[in-house]
């Protein structure tokens, strides 16, 4: 929060969402004991840019097939016609979450290849293997969930 003329106090909002933002990378483990999330120090050499997924899926939606049906209200006992979206195959859905990582992630810097030591470029194919590795999506969703505002990123995780 930052003061501004007369002692106002004001919020300072991004807007554009599709700018994204830095995100220094930081690994995760389950607890086997109790099954829960155990986020790790960030590390200081490897960062990502990562945007907001929302407006990529808003897109996604309106573009979706809907299927409308007469269906009985068990309380009112009628007829109701209720729409809803029609169920995409595997492969599509599959094939939409490459595209969501493509659209979502920017930027990798510090990030290289396990087995090579070569950098990881920011590719498309890149973001999608990266998709793949469930410590990467943990930190992936970690953002997202920053991003919309449901959990803050702590510096000490």
């Amino acid at each position: 929060m930052e003061e501004i003329e007369d002692n106002v106090s004001c919020v300072d909002i991004g807007l554009d969402v599709s700018e994204g933002e830095w995100f220094q990378y930081f690994g995760s483990h389950i607890d086997q004991g109790s099954g829960d999330i155990m986020y790790h120090k960030p590390v200081e050499y490897a960062r990502a840019k990562i945007r907001s997924t929302a407006p990529f899926l808003e897109e996604r939606l309106k573009k979706q097939k809907r299927k409308a049906d007469n269906v009985l209200n068990p309380k009112s006992k009628q007829m109701e016609k209720v729409t809803f979206f029609v169920e995409q195959p595997f492969e599509i859905l599959m094939a939409e979450t490459d595209d969501m990582y493509d659209y979502a992630i920017m930027e990798l810097e510090g990030f290289r290849n396990k087995k090579t030591a070569d950098p990881i470029a920011c590719t498309r194919e890149n973001k999608i293997a990266l998709r793949r590795n469930e410590v990467f999506k943990r930190y992936f969703e970690r953002c997202q969930q920053v991003l919309h505002g449901d959990v803050e990123l702590e510096e000490k995780n």
